[in-house]
């Protein structure tokens, strides 16, 4: 992998300025064509275990999707839409539901990083910022499901602000400009939900892992995945629109 020197970008910005047009609708004779957006990444689901709400019909149940009231409440209808009978807390539920997930991304070539709770993207659906990862080395759980909020904050930080500010402004990106190998440039993202059912002393867990790799960020794509998949592992519908990825935060 190789990047372009700090000294050499500048020296292109300042020294390779475009002459001004003539007027503010002169287009270049020899204007290159519109280059047609890729396609998007194909996003692939996995599913693991099973719960079968239909048998907590008739049983008294609280569900919670940790970190969100957004999503508490669009479980809630898809269950109250069912016909199952829902209570306000844990101590009156016969039966407990309890929803979590992580968004995670790796950019192999610099080890740059991003991550987010579920339940907060939810809330909260802004570009995510990436942390450096230059010295450091991260590796993703392959466990779909255990819970993992924190992993990379906790190991990687990101000690050269400052250089990552200058490329950002310079290169466009944060890591400075690709000029061998680029598909190692692409994130490898994942999310997570999992999905826990309580009764007494009993558990039972299922959990929905999507993954895909792509140039930006696409923690919208990836929920939503999750989210659609717990249809198929717990017959849970939730009804959550989360509007298309943000930018990628530089």
């Amino acid at each position: 992998m190789r990047h372009l020197p700090l000294y050499l970008l500048l020296a292109a910005a300042a020294g390779c300025a475009l002459p001004a047009l003539a007027s503010s609708d002169a287009v270049p004779v020899d204007a290159p064509a519109a280059v047609a957006a890729a396609p998007a990444a194909e996003v692939k689901v996995a599913i693991t275990g099973h719960i079968d709400l239909a048998a907590d019909r008739g049983r008294k149940v609280f569900i919670e999707f940790l970190a969100s009231p957004r999503l508490t409440a669009a479980v809630r209808a898809s269950l109250a839409s069912s016909g199952f009978e829902l209570v306000d807390s844990r101590e009156q539920a016969d039966v407990v539901y309890e929803l979590d997930g992580a968004f995670q991304a790796l950019r192999p070539a610099t080890r740059r990083t991003a991550e987010v709770r579920v339940g907060d993207y939810a809330e909260n659906p802004a570009p995510l910022a990436t942390k450096s990862g230059r010295g450091g080395s991260v590796m993703l759980s392959l466990n779909p499901l255990a819970m993992l909020v924190g992993t990379i904050a906790s190991n990687v930080g990101n000690a050269t602000g400052a250089q990552d500010s200058v490329n950002a402004a310079t290169a466009g990106d944060p890591d400075g400009k690709c000029l061998s190998r680029c598909e190692t440039w692409r994130y490898r993202q994942r999310n997570v939900v999992n999905m826990t059912r309580k009764a007494g002393t009993t558990e039972q867990k299922c959990s929905v892992l999507a993954t895909t790799e792509d140039a930006e960020l696409v923690p919208a794509r990836l929920i939503q995945s999750s989210l659609a998949g717990l249809q198929e592992a717990a017959g849970l519908i939730v009804a959550l629109g989360l509007s298309a990825d943000p930018a990628l935060a530089k």
